[in-house]
């Protein structure tokens, strides 16, 4: 398998070819120390908003600049 080079928040990272950005979110989020739970963070691909049910749809390609922030909320 082989490794593909991303960024994440400004953070070089390497992950394996066929990586989804929601098993990204779930990995960070356990090497963190947090509980898996993809609602606690927003995610953008590329600049581009990735809504929650699209993250495991969404493969990673090398070279790719990942995002993750607070969600906002209100009305």
């Amino acid at each position: 398998m082989s490794t593909l080079h991303i960024s994440v928040n400004g953070t070089e990272h390497n992950i394996a070819s066929g990586t989804t950005l929601a098993q990204l979110i779930a990995h960070l989020q356990s090497t963190a120390g947090q509980a898996d739970d993809p609602a606690a963070v927003a995610t953008a691909v590329n600049e581009v908003f990735i809504p929650r049910p699209k993250r495991g749809d969404t493969v990673l390609s090398e070279g790719d600049q990942v995002f993750t922030f607070s969600p906002i909320t209100g009305g």
